[in-house]
């Protein structure tokens, strides 16, 4: 690993979104160019192209924004920023398709449109990688290349104990872990090398930040031994928490003798999940980083659009909640989401203000005494659920997923199953797998059933397995099935 990992500047990630930017507009300009040149003669053909070129600008800074391709560090890039490259490219096109097709911008016949949206595409991405691709050669001419693989998590390894350095020779052979350095807060071991792994140092947040930053973007920090995780809880793992790094002690879980008992008697399953349900081993997000980058982008959009489509119904519910008790229409509730990290779930609220007043209490069904006469329709025809489209927009949440939880009852799930924090890996969803099988959970049994179907979904999902989970979800929806 090199020893000019902190050398660079706080100001790269903005560097880099201005090259890429400006080899996207560069793009964006030999394709109408080229346009031009195929079709005839255009009249005030200047201000086309200025318009064009505004509208790139905008499309690609959306792009390279939501993605985050930019975060990325030239000097330790690696097959992740392609995937990240391609998913904002591949939000410049839609929206400039949108320009095109809705009038926004005219540039002749469908034929000239759809020519100048696939030059655009290729010029843009096959530039950009070529770009990229230089400056990491002059920049890494002398340096070791980390092995390129977009499916293994990019980690550090906590401390430089004997455990910690037989733990990282373990990890080279992993499927899952990329193990990019050792990270301690000991500065007498500040830039040694251990088995070509460089030992950093950090003593605040915005340090840990930076050094993340360096290495093109860390996923997660792992402990030799638990003794480790609790000597510096309250330093390293508040800062991955602020940061959004997971933390993991070894790449196994403990199984505990309930969560054998758990395993081997809730089989049966017609898809027979169960049948090794708790095999230990880090459990790994089954989409690679472009099928996730491609997922938060179509979510964004559809939420969009569904927020506008829907807007009419968002005031009925609006009316009719306030109209019967005169209390608040938004129920707002703490979950925890991805990274760990909390947040406010929206619904439109079904139950009486006081329904929590005793404490946390778990949906009951429709004979819950605590549902009012309008919250009543909304569960039952899953209206209660549509503001959680501004979730989806906002991030904290995915169409797909997992159902999010409240800490009050994770902590109670991982005393049973410790595997629930493999699920912080991804977005949790307005709908998943585990509510079209397990339906609504009342009891912690639901509970530890609803996770063996989370952890399946999160070993196997991808666009295929999210689409059949939307579209039964939908048919259930439309028939009136109760999940």
């Amino acid at each position: 690993m090199s020893s000019k990992g902190t050398s660079h500047s706080a100001n790269e990630p903005y560097l880099v979104l201005v090259m890429d930017l400006a080899i996207s507009l560069l793009a964006s300009l030999f394709a109408i160019l080229f346009v031009r040149w195929l079709s005839k003669p255009m009249p005030s053909f200047s201000a086309i192209v200025l318009q064009w070129e505004s509208l790139a600008l905008f499309s690609s800074i959306i792009g390279f924004l939501i993605v985050g391709s930019h975060k990325i560090s030239l000097v330790y890039s690696t097959i992740r920023s392609t995937s990240k490259l391609a998913a904002a490219v591949l939000i410049k096109e839609l929206l400039l398709a949108l320009f095109i097709f809705t009038g926004v911008f005219l540039v002749g016949s469908i034929k000239a449109k759809l020519l100048i949206l696939l030059l655009d595409s290729i010029c843009c991405l096959t530039l950009m990688i070529l770009v990229r691709a230089l400056v990491v050669g002059i920049m890494e001419r002398n340096r070791n290349s980390i092995e390129f693989n977009v499916s293994r998590m990019s980690i550090l390894i906590y401390g430089i104990s004997n455990k910690s350095t037989a733990l990282l020779q373990r990890l080279f052979s992993s499927s899952h872990y990329n193990p990019l350095a050792f990270i301690t807060t000991d500065k007498g071991y500040d830039g040694h090398i251990i088995h070509d792994r460089k030992v950093y140092t950090c003593e605040s947040q915005e340090e840990f930040q930076k050094l993340c930053a360096s290495l093109g973007g860390i996923e997660g920090i792992i402990f030799a031994t638990r003794t480790d995780e609790e000597d510096q809880k309250d330093k390293i793992v508040q800062w991955c928490s602020d940061t959004g790094v997971n933390t993991l002690i070894s790449p196994q879980v403990e199984v505990t003798p309930h969560a054998r008992e758990t395993s081997t008697t809730q089989t049966g399953n017609a898809e027979n999940i169960f049948s090794n349900a708790y095999e230990p081993g880090f459990i790994a997000d089954g989409m690679s980083g472009f099928e996730r980058n491609v997922k938060r982008a179509v979510d964004f959009f559809i939420s969009l659009i569904l927020i506008i489509i829907f807007s009419p119904l968002f005031l009925i519910c609006y009316i009719a909640i306030k109209c019967e008790d005169h209390g608040p229409a938004i129920f707002k509730q703490e979950r925890i989401g991805r990274f760990g990290r909390p947040f406010n779930i929206l619904k439109f609220r079904s139950m009486r203000v006081d329904a929590e007043a005793a404490g946390p209490a778990l949906y009951a069904g429709d004979d819950d005494p605590r549902l009012t006469k309008v919250g009543k329709f909304l569960r039952q025809h899953h209206l209660d659920e549509l503001p959680q489209l501004i979730n989806v927009l906002r991030g904290d949440m995915a169409f797909i997923g997992y159902r999010p939880e409240r800490q009050f009852y994770i902590d109670q799930i991982i005393e049973k199953d410790p595997r629930y924090v493999y699920l912080y890996q991804i977005r949790p969803g307005v709908t998943s797998y585990s509510t079209l099988k397990n339906g609504y959970t009342d009891s912690m049994e639901k509970m530890l059933r609803r996770l063996q179907f989370d952890l399946y979904y999160l070993k196997n999902r991808s666009w295929a397995f999210d689409i059949k989970i939307l579209f039964q979800t939908f048919i259930n929806i439309v028939f009136g099935k109760k999940f």
